[in-house]
Order: C-alpha cells, then sequence, then structure tokens
C-alpha cells in the first residue's frame, strides 16, 4: 500500500519533468567537429528564456549521426553547462540494446536526471522485443526512463497494451509523444493514468497536446523560440482554462516559423536561425543532412527579419552573423 507520503515525494520527483524542454540541437564547426563554446552557449541563452530542461542526443541533436564518443562527449558539455538548474533527460537510443546500455551507464555518470530511448528501428521487431529492449536498459540503471515514440522517423507503432505494460513498470516514468494523433494520446492518458508522464513532441500542436493530457512538451523547435513555449505553458499551467484566444494566438506565432521552416529542412534550418540569432557560430551540419543554397539563405534570412517571434529570441552575445 502506498503511504501519503511515499506519494508525495513520488508526485515531487515527477514534478520535475513537467514543463518544456528543449531537444537541443548540437552546433558544429564547418569541418564537422562538435562546437563545444557554441553548444554551452546555446545552453546558457535557453536557461535564460525559461526552459525547464533539455532533452539531449536525440533526433534534433543528430545523435544517430554523431560517434557514441560524441555523443557522451554532448552530455558531459551539457550537464557541466547547466549545473543543475534544470532538468535533463540523456536520449540514449540506439538500434543495440548494448550500446543503448552502454550511454545509459554513461548518463547515469554524469548526474542526469532521466534517460530515455526511441523504439529499436529498422529491423523488424515485436512489441515483445522492445518491451525487453527498454527492461533491459532500465535493469543496468536506475534511472527514470521515458519512451520516445515517433512512429513518423521509426515506422513503429507501439500498441495501447504496450503502454499499459509500460506504465505499470515505476521506473519507467512516462513517453515523449511525437505524434499528431491527439486521440491516442488521450488514450495513454486514459488508460495510464494521470502518474504516467506525456510529453506533446510535435510543437505545432503544443496547445492541442496540453488539452489532450500532455504534462508538458519535447521540442526541436524551442531552440528557436523557447521564450514563446516557455510563456505558454505558464499560461496553461497558471489556470484550469487559459484564456484560449491568447494560446491559440501563440500557438499561431509558433506555427507561421514552423510551416516556413517545413518548406526546407529542420535542423539546417533551426541551425541557420541560431546562427542569425547570435547564439551559435555555424550552421553546419553533418553529411548527409542538407546544406541551403546560398539563395535558400537569403530567403530564411528575409523570413528572419521579419518576424517578430524569432527577432525576439536574439542571442546578446552576438556570436553568430
Amino acid at each position: 500500500m502506498t503511504t501519503n507520503n511515499e506519494l508525495t515525494t513520488k508526485n515531487e520527483k515527477r514534478s520535475a519533468f513537467r514543463g518544456i524542454f528543449t531537444a537541443l540541437l548540437t552546433p558544429m564547426h564547418e569541418d564537422g567537429a562538435i562546437d563545444f563554446k557554441s553548444l554551452a552557449n546555446l545552453v546558457e541563452h535557453q536557461i535564460g528564456q525559461g526552459v525547464h530542461g533539455f532533452y539531449v542526443g536525440g533526433s534534433t541533436g543528430e545523435g544517430f549521426i554523431l560517434t557514441t564518443d560524441e555523443r557522451e562527449q554532448v552530455l558531459e558539455t551539457v550537464v557541466r553547462t547547466a549545473a543543475g538548474r534544470v532538468t535533463i533527460i540523456a536520449h540514449v537510443g540506439c538500434i543495440s540494446t548494448l550500446e543503448s546500455i552502454r550511454l545509459a551507464k554513461h548518463a547515469e555518470k554524469q548526474g542526469v536526471d532521466a534517460v530515455s530511448a526511441v523504439v529499436p528501428f529498422y529491423y523488424k521487431v515485436t512489441m515483445k522485443e522492445i518491451r525487453e529492449h527498454y527492461e533491459a536498459i532500465m535493469a543496468a540503471v536506475p534511472l527514470p526512463m521515458i519512451i520516445y515514440h515517433f512512429p513518423g522517423a521509426t515506422g513503429v507503432s507501439l500498441s495501447m497494451e504496450f503502454y499499459e505494460q509500460m506504465s505499470r513498470n515505476p521506473q519507467c516514468i512516462g513517453v515523449k509523444f511525437t505524434s499528431l494523433n491527439l486521440f491516442e494520446m488521450q488514450q495513454i492518458r486514459a488508460r495510464c493514468g494521470s502518474e504516467f508522464l506525456i510529453f506533446n513532441g510535435h510543437d505545432e500542436i503544443y496547445s492541442g497536446g496540453a488539452y489532450a493530457g500532455a504534462d508538458g512538451a519535447i521540442g526541436s523547435t524551442f531552440n528557436m523560440m523557447p521564450g514563446l513555449f516557455a510563456q505558454m505553458y505558464k499560461l496553461i499551467a497558471a489556470e484550469e482554462r487559459p484564456h484560449m484566444p491568447t494560446l491559440q494566438a501563440m500557438q499561431s506565432e509558433a506555427n507561421e516559423v514552423i510551416a516556413h521552416m517545413i518548406q526546407f529542412d529542420v535542423i539546417p534550418y533551426e541551425k541557420y536561425m541560431l546562427y542569425l540569432q547570435g547564439v551559435i557560430s555555424s550552421w553546419a551540419v553533418r553529411q548527409p543532412l542538407k546544406r541551403f543554397t546560398d539563395k535558400e539563405c537569403e530567403q530564411i534570412k528575409v523570413f528572419y527579419v521579419g518576424n517578430d517571434v524569432l527577432c525576439r529570441h536574439r542571442s546578446g552575445t552576438g556570436i553568430g552573423h
């Protein structure tokens, strides 16, 4: 039987995972080496804009293009720079369970707050193998686990039975739900209970995700406009029924940027915006990701100059363009 003290402690621990978590980009030099100085500057900029934490080493961070050593070095830089001021979730997902365990053990040594892992992809495995993959990682480290559901990238759709089974494991505290299916999100909430955390993963529907039961969000575009989403979360958390026109207007501001971004390519676009905002020193990406032409760069720059949200998020350091 759970005591009131145990319930209070559990809720306090979960409260650290509610809010806006930036899925951090990994800044790079033109030669492809990681730009650790810009990474530290990005972390400081984000904290200054009010984010509640970071999701490190995910798809936005080019985690599957980095070497394992580089993934570890990126996490070390983020942990050292954040210095305990925000919650840090380390993405340790790999196709290989053993490689995921290696990254999880490293993350534990760094003192992160939780680990997360994308479902194993490419190979056709069943829900049983996916569950055993997560269970093996959790058996290797005592950290909380957050499932990473991204069917648009992995081609894997998780069943409701899978979520219910995982939610019964006290170490599995929630899911990063990167899908536009808000009905499915609501069903996870209904079937897994209020203690199972749900992070909205598609930034363009954050306000809708919050109403469908999301406790917060882990987002890629938070790199470019963290303050806007932090304000949205504050508005949602402050009232049972936040002022809808205000929330809709803020979501529309974000979506204007997202609608422009998807005409290009997500990761290089976000890096170029951070470069224009003066947050990072280069917008370089790793192959095989796209490099923009001069014409495309000019189109993005024109949009940036005319967009109030992006201009409001400029850095005071001016290390970029």
